[in-house]
């Protein structure tokens, strides 16, 4: 069974069915063709924030599905078409600037096929996404899950995600407070200026208000705004629970300020997946302590023998230890889809030139339909949302995924589909 999974991973999972075409043919010059030659690698360009444990996760995973180009988990980078994967990494800086900084310096390379990045929202959205739009080089994200990025009024044509979209988590965490805890009021923090963070808090409050809760506040922290201002302002509403969609050090610095303090260290506080990390549980210590997050559900992940059996144990020898963030199976993904989508597009010549037709490319991405993830069913549109839909779970401190790992049970977990909640579900 194992050797049969193995297989289909290495073959992009048989989720597409679509043939090359003549319209892979790449006979035109200009940003749109990549021509590589004998010899010569496949230029994929990364854009991550890899100081984050989300960036360096990613970073780890598509260096095991290079590895496992040719079918094993070797150690020994594999090859596509008969060409090397050459990665040119840039930093996306986690900020708009530093994902424009990193896409035009990504763009220095001629032979770039295509990036996936970014780490961060924020980097992409307006920013990476338009960059890379000039030259028609698609940009793939694991992590990225700002609704805007593939809201019609802003998407650019070229971004495409097999992240799930933060509507559904969003959602997810209103469902929870609202039906399952009862809670009634809801006050939210956000980072100013931040795309990832603004737009998942405006998904919460409006699912939540639907539901019949209470919206108090939606609040931004900057420099101006300190993680000790947001306690006072916390204090004067008291509502019911404390929803921060922050980064670490700052969602750390905002949660401890609220738990320190006599009149509000008892109301409770979900804070999401970004700021799931091992900082905040050391930050906070004991204080941590039922604390809940939100974030993917494992449990569909963990049912898979090739997770168990192949891919867990190559990341523990590649890095010594379990996966450090939530976003390694939408990596691995993001990665196997691209490599399956060049199967499909890319065109040998007589002389053995690889032609790589960029608009191809793109093509072959809105006809993935079914593809079968580690992180769930996949099928491109022409929003660039490849995930249809997504488990949530909510966890509670110390019983996070990234202290406890594999072992960690959410309390609350809820599957729904974009269409669904599209449609008011």
């Amino acid at each position: 069974m194992l050797l049969v999974l193995a297989a289909l991973v290495a073959a992009g999972c048989g989720g597409s069915s679509s043939s090359p075409s003549a319209a892979s043919a790449c006979n035109e010059s200009g940003p749109t063709c990549v021509r590589v030659g004998l010899g010569q690698p496949l230029y994929l360009g990364t854009l991550l924030f890899e100081s984050d444990p989300i960036g360096l996760d990613v970073a780890r995973s598509i260096r095991l599905a290079i590895d496992y180009l040719d079918g094993s988990f070797d150690g020994i980078p594999g090859q596509l078409l008969g060409h090397d994967i050459s990665l040119v990494g840039e930093d996306d800086g986690c900020s708009a600037v530093g994902g424009r900084t990193g896409a035009v310096r990504l763009l220095q390379e001629p032979a770039l096929v295509a990036v996936i990045g970014t780490s961060c929202s924020s980097a992409a959205f307006g920013a990476a996404d338009v960059v890379l739009e000039q030259d028609n080089v698609l940009l793939l994200s694991a992590s990225n899950t700002a609704p805007g990025l593939t809201d019609s009024a802003t998407h650019q044509r070229n971004y495409f995600r097999v992240a799930f979209n933060d509507i559904i988590q969003g959602s997810t965490v209103a469902d929870f407070a609202y039906t399952r805890q009862e809670w009634k009021t809801a006050f939210a923090v956000h980072k100013e200026g931040d795309a990832y963070s603004e737009q998942l808090t405006a998904a919460f409050s409006q699912s939540f208000v639907l539901l019949g809760g209470t919206s108090l506040s939606d609040l931004g922290v900057s420099d101006t705004v300190t993680p000790a201002a947001v306690q006072r302002a916390v204090a004067m509403a008291q509502p019911s629970f404390v929803f921060i969609a922050e980064f670490s050090p700052v969602c750390d610095e905002v949660a401890a300020a609220i738990r320190r303090a006599p009149d509000t260290r008892n109301i409770p506080i979900v804070v999401s997946e970004a700021c799931q990390t091992p900082t905040f549980l050391a930050t906070l210590g004991a204080d941590a302590n039922g604390i809940y997050t939100s974030g993917p559900d494992f449990s569909t992940v963990r049912e898979s023998a090739f997770y168990n059996d192949a891919y867990l144990p190559a990341y523990r020898r590649l890095t010594g230890g379990d996966p450090i963030g939530v976003f390694h199976p939408t990596a691995w993904d993001t990665t196997n889809l691209l490599f399956d989508v060049l199967r499909r597009t890319a065109v040998s010549d007589s002389s053995g030139v690889l032609a790589i037709n960029r608009e191809a490319l793109r093509r072959g991405l809105l006809e993935v339909r079914g593809y079968e993830g580690l992180s769930g069913r996949l099928s491109c549109t022409s929003s660039g949302d490849c995930a249809e839909g997504a488990r949530i779970a909510i966890y509670r401190a110390p019983n996070w995924p990234v202290n406890k790992g594999d072992a960690a049970q959410p309390i609350f977990s809820q599957l729904k589909t974009l269409a669904q909640i599209k449609n008011g579900g």
